[in-house]
């Protein structure tokens, strides 16, 4: 199926196709590569990767990312298509499906934490995450708060920390002074959404309940998602014949965050009572139930007051 028309536009003055940037190398792209997982190999963002390899491309990401789908198609040679069907993405298939990388040999070594730390501002920066303003209940999150998190890290108020034990997921700890975003080498992005809006939540001094804070992550994860790459088959959890009602609550999180997201693709806000079965799967969920049992409102306590003065 050909990409959306919509997506893809012709330079008005197209880089050469024997354009070769400073200090590169060939990278022969592969199954899973992403502009994001490239890039931050590099220790640099997914936007300085693509216009170290096609220069002049125009400021403004969306139009810029119509013209980078251009150069997928006809000097990649990419074929495939994210679900959605509004960008190409990387494949071993790909013909010649060559980018370009800068030399390591030109480049500070990057050490695992930094690499880490540029994971995850890639992530927050990622285009998709500027059309994230959504609401669950009583809470509602902006786009800017996604970027507040990324100044955070900037400023060093909020630490990342490579570990990895966690093996695909990532974890936030919001206890002041030492509040830490942890991710492996192959967390995926979703999840790292996930874990910056429980950063979301410590920047912003929210007091919550444990449906309300894993419910509202569990929906950021799934609208990334679905801005990402289009709508996916249903994620099936695993049957737990021992644990049955914590089985069934973790297929309920994961089709209700869905459900959700998918309604706030165009409504941008759904009640409590839209959400109730996605709180009541939480706080049935086997590692959720000692702090749904607590009934105690968890209350972060922000990241510095040196960095709400600096906003």
């Amino acid at each position: 199926m050909p990409i959306n028309p919509a997506s893809i536009r012709r330079p008005a003055s197209p880089a050469a196709k024997t354009y070769t940037p400073p200090n590169g190398m060939k990278y022969k792209v592969k199954d899973g590569d992403s502009w994001v997982s490239l890039a931050a190999s590099r220790g640099i963002s997914a936007w300085d990767l693509v216009r170290y390899n096609y220069p002049g491309l125009p400021t403004d990401v969306r139009v810029a990312a119509t013209e980078v789908n251009w150069y997928l198609q006809e000097y990649v040679g990419c074929t495939k298509l994210t679900p959605n069907q509004r960008n190409y993405a990387f494949s071993s298939s790909a013909t010649p499906g060559e980018v370009w990388l800068p030399n390591p040999a030109a480049a500070a070594p990057v050490t695992p934490d930094e690499a880490a730390r540029n994971l995850v501002l890639a992530t927050l920066r990622d285009p998709v995450v500027q059309r994230m303003n959504f609401g669950v209940g009583r809470i509602f999150i902006r786009a800017k708060d996604y970027e507040n998190v990324a100044k955070a890290i900037e400023g060093g108020f909020i630490k990342v920390k490579m570990n990895p034990s966690l093996g695909h997921i990532a974890m936030y700890y919001w206890a002041n002074p030492d509040n830490r975003i942890e991710v492996s080498p192959t967390t995926g992005a979703a999840l790292i959404i996930h874990e910056c809006t429980h950063a979301i939540f410590d920047v912003r001094m929210i007091a919550t309940h444990v449906d309300e804070t894993e419910g509202m992550a569990y929906v950021a994860q799934a609208l990334y998602g679905l801005l990402k790459n289009g709508p996916t088959a249903r994620y099936i959890v695993s049957s737990d014949p021992l644990h049955p009602i914590s089985w069934a609550s973790w297929q309920f999180i994961f089709d209700e965050s869905t459900r959700l997201a998918t309604t706030l693709l165009n409504t941008h806000r759904v009640t409590d009572d839209d959400a109730a079965l996605l709180h009541w799967a939480i706080k049935h969920a086997n590692i959720y139930q000692s702090r749904a049992a607590s009934d105690q409102a968890e209350v972060n306590d922000g990241v510095g007051d040196a960095f709400y003065n600096s906003l």
